[in-house]
């Protein structure tokens, strides 16, 4: 069977607010199908889908909106959460982002975490298909 060429990054742009979250996780679920991941790694995309949405809203520089990135490069997922339109608001808890790492990493085993003085403003992570 011909595996489909998913090199082709899929981006769109999310504003912010948590019924995006379905949103974000329904495009990455279509890719994860097309990659052929099981229906529990769909859940999972879903889950890192709206934990990363709501990061990035939860910080100091709030986004107005989220740009999204994906696409599938030699057998992994690759997927980038980037905060768009920064405005300063109010600090946030620390302890929020140790939890988000915490739930992303069990998810997928590559995050990294961009973060300057108004909190973090972008998520990549990686995930075998």
């Amino acid at each position: 069977m011909n595996q489909p060429d998913l090199s082709g990054k899929v981006r769109f742009i999310i504003p912010v607010g948590p019924e995006y979250a379905l949103v974000a996780g329904m495009a990455l679920c279509g890719l994860g199908m097309l990659a052929g991941l099981d229906v529990d790694m769909l859940g999972d995309l879903r889950t890192i889908a709206t934990e990363c949405l709501d990061c990035l809203a939860h910080q100091s520089g709030r986004p107005e909106s989220i740009a999204m990135e994906a696409r599938v490069v030699e057998k992994r997922l690759h997927m980038r959460f980037q905060a768009q339109d920064r405005m300063h608001t109010q600090e946030e808890d620390a302890l929020a982002l140790d939890i988000t790492r915490g739930v992303l990493e069990t998810l997928a085993p590559d995050v990294r975490l961009d973060v300057d003085g108004e909190g973090v403003h972008g998520i990549e992570c990686s995930m075998p298909v």
